[in-house]
């Protein structure tokens, strides 16, 4: 099936008013889950955005998200327009069809999701981390001594 039908099919099957490929893009918001769909050649690239790189830990996490590369048909990368992580699915449009994109699309937005609440998590324990660090600063002093 080409881009444009698939949009279409997808758009009419699930009643999605305004869903359509414009310039061989799509958007659509499922689960609060904005995912952009793009025809590259013969294949469909839907991507979703996870989130902002933490503000501490940022390197230790994309070493995380690089590890989970080789752990699924997905992949992630970082936007060079907004500099957020994305997660990435790359399906060749040949025989794709209705079940098969509903499925692909499903199992994007729940890896999506679970790495969304990874980074939302990491984002909190790396916060609470820096506190600590930054108590523990002021509670011994330049030389190494502790303060009284």
């Amino acid at each position: 099936m080409e881009f444009t039908e698939l949009i279409s099919d997808f758009a009419s099957r699930h009643g999605v008013e305004g869903l359509a490929a414009e310039d061989g893009a799509a958007a659509l918001d499922v689960d609060g889950v904005a995912i952009l769909l793009a025809a590259a050649g013969d294949a469909l690239v839907a991507s979703a955005e996870i989130g902002e790189p933490p503000p501490d830990g940022a390197a230790t996490f994309a070493d995380l998200l690089l590890e989970a590369n080789l752990e699924s048909e997905d992949f992630f990368a970082k936007s060079k327009e907004n500099g957020k992580y994305l997660l990435v699915r790359r399906v060749p449009l040949a025989g794709l069809g209705g079940d098969a994109f509903d499925s692909a699309l499903e199992a994007l937005v729940n890896r999506a999701e679970a790495w969304r609440k990874l980074l939302a998590d990491y984002r909190h324990a790396a916060a609470a981390a820096a506190e600590a660090a930054a108590a523990d600063a002021t509670a011994v002093g330049t030389g190494g001594f502790m303060q009284v």
